[in-house]
């Protein structure tokens, strides 16, 4: 095995902004593979254009089967002994996986703060998340301040040994949460997370085109009572609130909304999230259902 110890995957279409993914995996001193997994047939012949002169494989999928799948591709292919998940339109900064490598070991994951890239730029979260905080689930849902970024575990930001993540596959059926559904199964499984308290990735916000990111606050539901007692009464009311009341006004499914909203205030949703959730009204403009 390589000294350096980790594997780079990277989920893509095809997206011009790979390229500037895979630099930023190339400057780590802990990768020894990146791995771009693509899931678009159509896409190899740009996709190897694109990526010319950087030192990558390149695997494809069967082809459009989602970021999970392209995931759980990656992790079979890699050869070293921990996994690190970067999206296409992400950066990491020098040294993200050397740093989170000083924590990580067979039963622990890492993910750090990150710095949120769009119109505006802010590092969340503000406050890091591990074990005394009790249950992931409750963290990553809990909206009771008006910072919304507050709790933040993202894709990007994740490295984990290769056996936890064989062991514990990301849910290709779920068009979204993926990070979050993953990263609650690990814990039950007996993983624990940490989140480091440098800024060791860029993520950028409002991308287009990204493969994970599907709005449908159906499949929110669903995700949220499978999830059963994984995630206590408020922080569940607060998603209720805050996601799919919020998801089904602007996919402008009134009376799903009102009584998603409804749900979440009877459970004891924080303020915050009913004002979110609320706030899909005014969003649902030029949305259709």
């Amino acid at each position: 095995m390589s000294r350096a110890p980790v594997t780079a995957i990277i989920p893509t279409t095809g997206r011009p902004s790979v390229r500037r993914a895979v630099a930023s995996a190339l400057r780590q001193s802990a990768v020894a593979e990146i791995l771009v997994v693509l899931d678009d047939p159509d896409s190899f012949t740009y996709l190897t254009r694109r990526l010319e002169g950087l030192h990558c494989s390149i695997v494809r999928t069967a082809g459009r089967c989602g970021a999970a799948a392209a995931r759980n591709l990656g992790v079979q292919f890699a050869e070293t002994q921990y996994v690190a998940f970067l999206d296409d339109d992400d950066e990491w900064v020098t040294d993200k996986t050397q740093l989170q490598l000083r924590e990580a070991d067979a039963e622990t994951a890492v993910s750090s703060r990150a710095m949120l890239v769009g119109t505006s730029s802010r590092v969340v979260p503000e406050r890091l998340y591990g074990p005394a905080l009790g249950s992931l689930a409750d963290y990553v849902m809990d909206r009771s301040s008006v910072q919304l970024r507050q709790h933040f575990i993202q894709t990007s930001t994740l490295l984990c040994s290769r056996e936890a993540a064989l062991a514990t596959p990301w849910a290709e059926e779920l068009p979204r949460h993926q990070d979050w559904d993953w990263l609650i199964r690990l814990q039950a499984a007996g993983i624990t997370v940490l989140q480091r308290p440098e800024v060791l990735v860029k993520v950028a916000q409002g991308s287009p085109g990204s493969i994970s990111r599907k709005p449908d606050w159906r499949a929110s539901r669903t995700w949220l009572h499978g999830l059963q007692r994984q995630v206590s009464a408020q922080p569940a009311a607060d998603f209720t609130a805050s996601v799919i009341a919020r998801g089904a006004f602007e996919s402008k499914a009134w009376a799903s909304g009102l009584g998603a909203l409804i749900e979440g205030l009877r459970n004891g949703a924080h303020p915050t999230a009913l004002l979110v959730g609320a706030s899909g009204i005014l969003r649902a403009g030029g949305r259709h259902v």
